[in-house]
């Protein structure tokens, strides 16, 4: 996952801005490689990492345990354990299509943002992704299926304001051949790098 995700992954961080002083959220951190990116930003602040997988949470323990302002929690998207303007960061790298209630989650992570807080989502599931769409059969649990004029949607309706949306793609060169499981094909795998992933930033409103 890290290895898939990253170079999309840092190029969404970087559009954070995180500070030293920033106190992050990684929502969906699955093993914790961004979050331990984050961390070593955050350098007098903190960063907390949740998931609905324990395996996944003790995965990330393991790996980070020698990284004193990171922690991680099972918990849900949807009813976050955290008081109201906690964070002034929140990010979330391939995790929110997998939610049943995706406007309880997105409330949830505006609830604990301060006010003009920055939350960062990257998606590469998503409508205009075509070559995507055959991972709605592929994976083993529910997920949705959205364009980015819903994800717009829905992250106004949860009260954020000044709504960004993007492409990011991997810089690293398309392979003259392609032997993973994710595509049928090796012209779908060349699609999906070409639509790129989707990106989202936006603030949280007063």
């Amino acid at each position: 996952m890290e290895k898939g995700h990253r170079p999309v992954g840092e190029q969404a961080l970087a559009q954070m801005a995180v500070q030293r002083s920033a106190r992050v959220l990684d929502v969906g951190c699955g093993s914790g490689w961004a979050s331990r990116l984050l961390a070593h930003q955050a350098t007098d602040g903190y960063v907390i990492g949740i998931d609905i997988s324990d395996q996944m949470v003790e995965l990330a323990r393991t790996s980070s345990s020698s990284i004193r302002n990171l922690e991680f929690r099972v918990a849900s998207a949807e009813r976050l354990p955290f008081a109201d303007n906690e964070f002034t960061h929140a990010f979330s790298m391939e995790s929110l299509y997998y939610y049943q209630n995706i406007p309880a989650a997105l409330f949830e992570i505006h609830r604990v943002l301060v006010p003009r807080g920055v939350f960062v989502t990257v998606i590469d599931l998503f409508q205009e992704n075509e070559a995507s769409h055959q991972w709605v059969e592929q994976l083993k649990v529910p997920v949705q299926l959205l364009g980015m004029p819903e994800y717009r949607s829905l992250l106004e309706g949860a009260g954020f304001v000044n709504v960004q949306d993007s492409r990011l793609y991997d810089p690293s060169p398309i392979p003259a051949e392609y032997s993973g499981s994710s595509f049928r094909s090796y012209d779908d795998y060349v699609n999906y790098r070409r639509a790129g992933s989707l990106f989202l930033r936006a603030e949280a409103g007063k």
